[in-house]
């Protein structure tokens, strides 16, 4: 996508959101935070993406303030330092899914090309340079990566990177063999960074049962329009 094309996505939020919530001045947002993510890794479009967001944080611009922007990425190493040297702070988010590189290796593949050692010290440098929380994404998986070891390795990094983890139960969605582990699990995971006071947040979607929730309406409707095809 080119700048153009994703401010021109927010904006059409914007008007969309206007119906409903009028925006204080013509040339600011109507919403609230920008979260970069869910269509391709933000930071492979690196320059179109900073020209976007320049644009939206200017004061010609919407005037969207840079604390209010996370961009989130799968760990490209080389992108996150050059993201450390920009002069605008925007937020960080990793998506993590695994503490150590054994696990993290089955659910992210880029961990083979950007491990750990490589990627923690490219996440501090940013947050040290920016003054930014970086938020850990980790999506909680079944016999994954859902064990008390897994947490205490999580909480370390956490710890270390004065992190904010963001923990996600996986949304079960059929054909794929991964699933939701149970609430106690959820809860004991956490625990174990609470324990050690480590900022977290455990997410409660709406719409899992009836797979309505992230990821899996869409990958139902794909399946429906294959039935419909064949």
């Amino acid at each position: 996508m080119s700048a153009g094309e994703i401010v021109s996505q927010l904006l059409h939020v914007c008007y969309r959101e206007d119906a409903t919530t009028p925006r204080a001045r013509p040339e600011l947002a109507s919403f609230d935070n920008i979260v970069v993510m869910g269509m391709g890794e933000p930071l492979a479009n690196y320059d179109a993406l900073i020209r976007a967001l320049t644009i939206l944080n200017s004061d010609w611009g919407l005037g969207f303030g840079a604390r209010r922007i996370t961009i989130s990425t799968s760990g490209l190493v080389p992108k996150i330092l050059k993201l450390a040297e920009e002069p605008i702070g925007f937020r960080l988010a990793v998506s993590l899914h695994g503490a150590t590189d054994e696990v993290r290796e089955k659910i992210m593949p880029i961990n083979k090309a950007y491990p750990l050692a490589k990627l923690l010290p490219a996440v501090r440098e940013f947050s040290e340079k920016h003054g930014r929380m970086v938020t850990l994404e980790f999506i909680l998986i079944e016999d994954v990566n859902d064990s008390v070891d897994q947490a205490g390795e999580l909480r370390d990094i956490a710890r270390d990177l004065h992190a904010h983890v963001n923990i996600i139960p996986y949304n079960t969605v059929e054909g794929l063999p991964w699933k939701r582990p149970s609430v106690a699990v959820q809860e004991g995971f956490a625990d174990v960074l609470r324990a050690a006071r480590v900022p977290d947040t455990l997410r409660r979607e709406k719409g899992h049962e009836i797979e309505a929730a992230c990821g899996q309406h869409r990958l139902k409707t794909e399946k429906d329009r294959e039935l419909a095809l064949a």
